[in-house]
């Protein structure tokens, strides 16, 4: 939740507008990934101006209230908007590295109140015709806070993210990295990668659950990997 207005959208929709009408599921892949990878309860996409402010929402999983609170004023203080972390390696922001005063006032105000342990953001290049992104990801009381093998896995995934707002093609690379997955696995790795949980698959598959389960330990199988997040990583 790092933009300076207020989003349209409600919680888990697109805004259709500019880049969003363009490229929502580039937007929602990203977030969903991002998120899936370090285990985010909430996350926004939303894009960065050429002041270096953020601007608008693409794509927001996150709490309508907490929303509001947010853009009420506590944005103004927040120690990872985009002009404070856009130096920072892989332009990636964590909350609790950045222990000085303003932190922890703005963690008084406005993190505790409203449940929220730990946040990360991460700021990524143009792609194609669009602006920069910027990606939230907040972690919920009473979970702990981010851990350093979650923001490693962030760091290796923003140079993913580059790549497919560039038309990166997920379907390639992956078929390309697991040459042995049939059309159909390859259309499940993909929807999983992208953050679907098994349900959704399988409705959007016309199969059931179990058959998805059954599907996925054959793709992490061929594939040489254990998880989600590996699987993601692989895609993106």
């Amino acid at each position: 939740m790092r933009t300076s207005s207020s989003p349209r959208s409600t919680p888990g929709s697109p805004v259709r507008n500019g880049f969003a009408a363009q490229f929502p599921d580039t937007a929602r892949r990203i977030g969903r990934v991002a998120s899936q990878l370090v285990q985010a309860q909430g996350w926004v996409v939303y894009t960065i101006g050429a002041d270096g402010n953020a601007g608008r929402v693409l794509w927001a999983e996150e709490d309508a209230l907490r929303c509001a609170a947010y853009f009420s004023g506590h944005h103004r203080d927040d120690p990872l908007a985009p002009h404070r972390i856009a130096s920072a390696p892989h332009a990636i922001g964590w909350l609790r590295q950045r222990l000085d005063g303003a932190t922890v006032r703005y963690e008084q105000e406005f993190m505790r109140p409203y449940r929220l342990s730990d946040a990360l953001d991460m700021l990524l290049p143009a792609g194609l015709d669009g602006p920069r992104l910027g990606v939230s990801l907040l972690r919920d009381a009473p979970y702990p806070g981010f851990s350093n093998g979650q923001m490693d896995a962030l760091a290796d995934f923003h140079a993913l993210a580059a790549q497919l707002l560039g038309g990166a093609d997920p379907r390639s690379r992956l078929a390309a990295r697991c040459p042995q997955l049939t059309p159909r696995e390859l259309d499940i790795a993909l929807a999983v990668a992208a953050g679907m949980p098994n349900k959704q698959v399988a409705r959007d598959a016309g199969m059931a659950p179990s058959t998805v389960k059954t599907h996925l330990a054959h793709i992490f199988r061929k594939c040489g990997i254990a998880s989600r997040g590996e699987l993601a990583r692989l895609a993106y």
